[in-house]
């Protein structure tokens, strides 16, 4: 799903009888910088955050009932247990190099422990 964020907004602004010189008064922002804006497909959190204050209404829905955040979450998701997998496996190879290395101090400790019985005799 595809959201053309600044259409939305610039619908709102029209049910709200708001106009392109108050928005950008309310951002402050140029008119220009507004009107461009509005004719965005994209625009950045923090002055969506701002909007949807201004507007009193929460233009974030649009992502949040639309598979945007669904596929962003799906690819994190698989990003995050390819990652718990990794750790996995390297957990099980350390586990292994500690057990090899604690039968090598065994077998080290036993050497000197006939190498100090043969010396005493």
């Amino acid at each position: 799903m595809s959201v053309h964020i600044g259409l939305m907004i610039w619908k709102e602004m029209k049910q709200n009888d708001i106009s392109v010189s108050d928005i950008a008064m309310a951002l402050e922002i140029s008119k220009t910088k507004a009107q461009e804006m509005l004719n965005t497909v994209t625009i950045d959190i923090l002055t969506l955050v701002r909007v949807s204050e201004i507007l009193n209404y929460n233009f974030f829905s649009y992502y949040e009932s639309g598979k945007v955040f669904s596929k962003i979450e799906l690819k994190e998701k698989n990003q995050l247990t390819a990652e718990v997998d990794r750790l996995k496996a390297l957990l099980n190879e350390k586990n292994k190099a500690l057990e090899l290395q604690e039968r090598l101090n065994k077998i080290q400790l036993s050497t000197i422990s006939l190498l100090e019985k043969g010396q005493f005799r």
